[in-house]
């Protein structure tokens, strides 16, 4: 199997070279070890790259690259990215011979990573940053998970999303129906009471504040499962951020802050893994497990209770309304905030996104004690009562 050296990697263009070699954002204390594989022609600059995490998912890798190789059967010269951080089951070089066996062109980092960065938030971050230095300056970039298979045509319904307007496609998840349907039959009662008022929340959300390029309806979610940006966009708002977890949801809140299109599509489809014993510290198998050991555990903590999950959206709307037309905040922001500091530094904002973020920050009556599953049963009759509302009058 070809495995470069940092002199072998000499021959590639210098910024991919040092994407990949040197990691970049990374000094060498926190790069236990690393070495790069690759196949296929990766000289050649792609205008698509699929970048992807990995930790010790040697089962799951071959169809994950099966998946994307039928996905990109379209787009010839599409690119793969692989960042395999601290595996011991020999993921890398499992990722190496799927990609091979599928004839793609694909890069294959392997690497121990320090303790505190050894995370998928991390390896996604570096997975993108050889991404987006291996692309061309107007390539696509899409991420998923090493445990996940994409649907056939999700390349196709990114790239839909994309010319239609979006600068961020947030794709839908499904879980693996194999494995939920093993789930312990408490867990599935309690998961189903928080995804009927995830969804119920979401759907107030959207009536209660439309937003044109993101029509509902919608799945309303990010997950770094499905997630599609052009490079220049991912360049111009900062990059992934670097965290353990949640990076997905802190990506398309940091792309919402720069005012620019999150297209939460139905059409980009992975079917994601439940199961109890995952790889990703914070992700769904934690959450999973906290579930198990207490059934009424945390719910996530994107759910606010009825009155201010309307709340919210009925001030953003506001608030939008009066930014796009350029009339006076003041009235509304003194509802929300007293701190004449917090006023200040929202007014100085040069975009919505970043505005409603301040606001969000201090506005303690949209803010709200993280809920259990026992507490939002509680609330759904009042969430059901609200949407049904919402539904009359849009």
């Amino acid at each position: 199997m070809p495995r470069d050296t940092d002199q072998d990697a000499a021959n590639w263009p210098e910024d991919l070279q040092a994407a990949a070699i040197s990691c970049p954002h990374l000094s060498h204390s926190r790069i236990v070890r690393r070495s790069v594989m690759r196949c296929g022609d990766t000289r050649q600059r792609p205008d698509l790259v699929v970048a992807i995490p990995a930790c010790n998912e040697i089962d799951r890798i071959p169809a994950c690259v099966q998946a994307l190789k039928e996905t990109l059967a379209n787009f010839p010269g599409a690119g793969v990215v692989l960042m395999v951080n601290n595996s011991t089951d020999g993921s890398a070089e499992a990722a190496l011979t799927a990609l091979m066996t599928q004839r793609m062109n694909g890069i294959v980092v392997d690497a121990t990573l320090a303790a505190e960065i050894a995370n998928a938030g991390w390896s996604r971050r570096l997975a993108l940053d050889i991404a987006v230095r291996w692309a061309r300056p107007d390539a696509v970039l899409m991420t998923t998970d090493a445990d996940g298979r994409v649907a056939p045509d999700w390349a196709a319904a990114n790239l839909a999303a994309l010319t239609d307007g979006a600068h961020l496609v947030c794709g839908r998840i499904s879980p693996d129906a194999a494995e939920d349907a093993q789930l312990p039959s408490g867990i599935r009662q309690s998961d189903a009471v928080e995804r009927m008022y995830t969804a119920l929340s979401i759907e107030l959300d959207a009536r209660l504040d439309p937003r044109a390029h993101d029509p509902w309806p919608h799945h309303g979610l990010a997950s770094g499962a499905s997630l599609a940006i052009r490079a220049h966009d991912y360049r111009a708002v900062g990059r992934l951020p670097r965290l353990p977890c949640s990076e997905d949801r802190a990506f398309a809140a940091l792309v919402e802050r720069h005012d620019l299109c999150v297209r939460h599509s139905d059409a980009a489809l992975v079917t994601v893994s439940c199961r109890l014993q995952g790889r990703a510290r914070g992700g769904m198998a934690d959450a999973i497990a906290a579930r198990i050991a207490n059934p009424d555990s945390l719910a996530d903590q994107r759910l606010y209770p009825a009155r201010i999950t309307a709340q919210r959206a009925t001030y953003r709307n506001a608030l939008r309304a009066a930014w796009t037309a350029k009339n006076d905040t003041s009235f509304l922001v003194r509802q929300l905030i007293a701190s004449p500091a917090q006023i200040s530094r929202a007014r100085s904002c040069s975009t919505f996104g970043a505005f409603w973020a301040e606001i969000e920050a201090g506005a303690a009556r949209l803010a709200a004690t993280r809920m259990r599953p026992s507490q939002l049963a509680r609330e759904l009759p009042e969430l059901r009562r609200l949407v049904t509302l919402a539904r009359a009058e849009t």
